[in-house]
């Protein structure tokens, strides 16, 4: 069977604009520089890398909210970026975002229940129906009752309440696949996981498909079925959730998973902590041979001449790196 979706050599360049006037491009930014990996139907797949690194802009190019410089991406059998504009507005119907700030994404003019139903009457459907439907979807993501919310504003929601509504408005479409571009690190811990539960729930009631872009390796290992690891532009790392915290290749990897805290701190770590040195390159000017050489603490001779591609390092493992610590 194949799968939901299969990104390959996926790039967004950005121009950068130079001179006394800033009229010429003869720099670009190397935002998304050659992903590729694939989604199975009913997964989740963790995306997760340093602020910058791409994961953001990966999920723009798929949802077409900004064109590719190159590369192809086929959902569900159709090529993302051969289609028509025409036919981008049904298209994105089975492809939903939830943002990562619930108050940005919602309009403070229009109660919750203009909100959601205008989504409904868009398709040609009638206000009681398209009421009803919201009802629903209020109920759905445990906001109740729903009659009370139907006429709310978002400024009187909390942020939970908030997040809760925007994967509410995500499930309108019966999508096939959900974005979800940090969606509780702008919430307090103790509301996090009511949200990664709530949509563990619906991920098992409506047989969704999950890419979970964040920086949290917390919300990664309770959430998801695997992960890859970007930085600079790339997926260095990609393999089960259970292969890359327990046996990690990618020394960018490992450096993650040793800055993650200990909840127990009576707990020792099962491995060297390890500390990264240098900034990260300008995404503009992108050193030669591997771009995480000049930081890497395994770095040899030729990481600084080859830049190596994501390869099977292990069964269903792939890590760009040759030299990986043992």
């Amino acid at each position: 069977m194949p799968p939901l979706l299969e990104v390959t050599d996926l790039k967004k360049h950005f121009p950068v604009k130079t001179g006394i006037f800033a009229r010429r491009s003869t720099k670009v930014v190397h935002a998304v520089d050659g992903v590729s990996f694939q989604v199975e139907e009913g997964e989740t797949l963790g995306l997760v890398g340093e602020s910058g690194c791409g994961k953001t802009t990966t999920a723009r190019l798929l949802l077409r909210l900004i064109e590719p410089t190159s590369g192809t991406a086929i959902f569900n059998g159709i090529n993302i970026f051969e289609m028509e504009k025409k036919d981008l507005k049904s298209f994105r119907q089975k492809m939903k975002l939830v943002f990562q700030d619930p108050y940005a994404s919602l309009n403070p003019r229009k109660t919750l229940g203009e909100t959601l139903t205008n989504q409904f009457t868009l398709q040609g459907i009638d206000r009681e129906t398209a009421r009803d439907k919201t009802l629903e979807l209020f109920e759905t993501v445990g906001l109740l009752p729903a009659t009370n919310f139907y006429e709310r504003h978002p400024h009187e929601l909390s942020g939970g309440q908030r997040q809760r509504v925007a994967v509410a408005r995500a499930l309108g479409s019966h999508p096939k696949l959900i974005f979800a571009d940090e969606p509780v690190s702008a919430l307090d811990v103790s509301i996090r996981g009511q949200i990664l539960n709530l949509m563990k729930d619906l991920q098992k009631d409506f047989h969704l498909t999950y890419i979970f872009i964040t920086h949290d390796l917390g919300v990664v290992r309770s959430l998801c079925s695997r992960v890859a690891v970007m930085y600079l532009g790339r997926i260095v790392e990609l393999a089960s959730v259970e292969e890359v915290f327990e046996h990690p290749l990618h020394p960018y990897t490992k450096a993650l998973l040793s800055a993650t805290p200990i909840a127990n701190p009576r707990k020792s770590r099962n491995r060297e902590q390890l500390i990264l040195t240098g900034e990260v390159p300008s995404p503009i000017d992108i050193p030669t041979g591997c771009r995480f050489a000049r930081r890497c603490p395994s770095r040899q001779e030729d990481c600084l001449s080859h830049e190596p591609e994501l390869i099977e390092l292990r069964k269903k493992h792939w890590a760009a790196c040759y030299h990986p610590l043992e």
